[in-house]
């Protein structure tokens, strides 16, 4: 299997290791933002339970559905460092499972909208695999860098805003209350459906065509990594990369600092000032 062939590749050829464990997400967690995450183990050397923690991480495709949340992929921050002169070798590798990934990802969303339609629809058919995990890709530092200056590891609940467009927002109310309309809706009758459908197209009614309507939301907070890099003619660092770090990214020199990942500790996020449209979806007035 290409996808095993590429984590014993890193395994076997890795000069440092060092990543994070997290505590596994249970079931309901997907609705809420945790008000503290514990990191589990530090791995940071090249030693079996390292590499051996290190496949969990680029192999794992399929969680328990009985015991871990499978709507929430598992994360495994961290970097792996390889020798530069393999650097060609990795990336043929990985490539092809790149590819693997792609053309998994475009057979099984014919047909849906958007993402969360594409697990949803495949989690009927096999409950214990993460969409996310089966299509995410392992990142790498592309850059031919004189130096790595510093990789730093933090957490981050990432603003998320969309514009919603006036029609588009009463068709949004109409096809939700026709979806839920003889089925349990969280204690709401059939009756207190159609008020609510009623009241909420009314104040979609009243915003003015100059205004906008806005979808306001804070994803789930997740671990991130930036890699900072230096050529001996630069002046200052170059941030190389700044991404989700769901899975270990492979660099290929020792970075001079790293900034390792603390527990987390909730921190309300910044007030949004604008008037709320309907709170419930999150909409406000621009």
């Amino acid at each position: 299997m290409a996808l095993d062939e590429l984590a014993n590749f890193v395994c076997e050829n890795a000069s440092l290791i060092h990543m994070y464990r997290l505590p596994n997400l249970p079931l309901g967690a997907e609705d809420e933002q945790p008000e503290s995450i514990e990191i589990k183990n530090i791995f940071d050397g090249t030693d079996q339970q390292s590499k051996s923690f290190l496949k969990q991480a680029l192999t794992q495709l399929e969680i328990n559905a009985f015991e871990e949340n499978t709507y929430l992929a598992k994360r495994y921050p961290g970097l792996v460092v390889l020798p530069p002169l393999l650097k060609d070798a990795f990336r043929k590798l990985n490539d092809r499972v790149t590819s693997l990934r792609e053309e998994f990802y475009a057979s099984v969303k014919r047909g849906f909208k958007n993402r969360q339609s594409v697990h949803e629809n495949l989690h009927k058919i096999l409950p214990n695999l993460v969409l996310l995990s089966a299509v995410r890709n392992i990142r790498y530092v592309e850059q031919d860098i004189d130096e790595l200056a510093s990789v730093n590891f933090y957490w981050l609940s990432k603003k998320m805003v969309k514009h919603v467009k006036h029609e588009s927002a009463t068709e949004i109310i109409n096809d939700g209350v026709a979806k839920l309309r003889n089925k349990d809706c969280f204690g709401l009758t059939n009756e207190e459906l159609l008020i609510r459908q009623k009241k909420e197209l009314e104040l979609i009614s009243r915003v003015p065509k100059s205004s906008s309507i806005v979808e306001i939301r804070y994803a789930r907070v997740q671990p991130f990594i930036d890699v900072w890099g230096r050529n001996e003619s630069d002046s200052r660092n170059t941030k190389l990369l700044g991404l989700n770090a769901s899975l270990p990214v492979i660099m290929f020199s020792m970075p001079h600092q790293i900034k390792q990942l603390c527990n987390y500790n909730y921190k309300a996020p910044k007030k949004i000032n604008l008037p709320v449209l309907i709170h419930r979806k999150h909409w406000y007035v621009k």
